[in-house]
């Protein structure tokens, strides 16, 4: 299990803010889960392509989350889901191949 913080720019006023983040993965997932108070699921986007994870995350006042890496795997976008929930954010991401990926699952 991976942990740490990033830095998340308010879109208005320039308030800057952390946000603590985390992956941890079984045999054919890899699950990755931020912590954020007030999530607004529906002005957030999630894109995930086989080998890319895009989020944009709105929560608070006028708070954005931006995460854009690419994986140490592949995974299969359609047998992956997004779970919105008032203080988190979690995606599961299929993995393509029942394989563990190295401790740092982004480059």
């Amino acid at each position: 299990r991976q942990s740490t913080e990033a830095v998340v720019s308010t879109q208005s006023t320039g308030k800057v803010a952390e946000c603590r983040y985390d992956w941890h993965q079984t045999g054919d997932t890899v699950n990755f889960t931020a912590y954020l108070k007030n999530v607004k699921p529906e002005i957030c986007t999630v894109n995930c392509n086989p080998v890319k994870l895009q989020l944009e995350i709105y929560f608070g006042e006028d708070q954005v989350f931006s995460f854009n890496k690419i994986l140490c795997g592949i995974i299969d976008p359609e047998k992956s889901k997004v779970i919105f929930a008032k203080t988190k954010v979690e995606v599961s991401m299929r993995k393509a191949e029942f394989v563990a990926w190295p401790s740092s699952f982004v480059l």
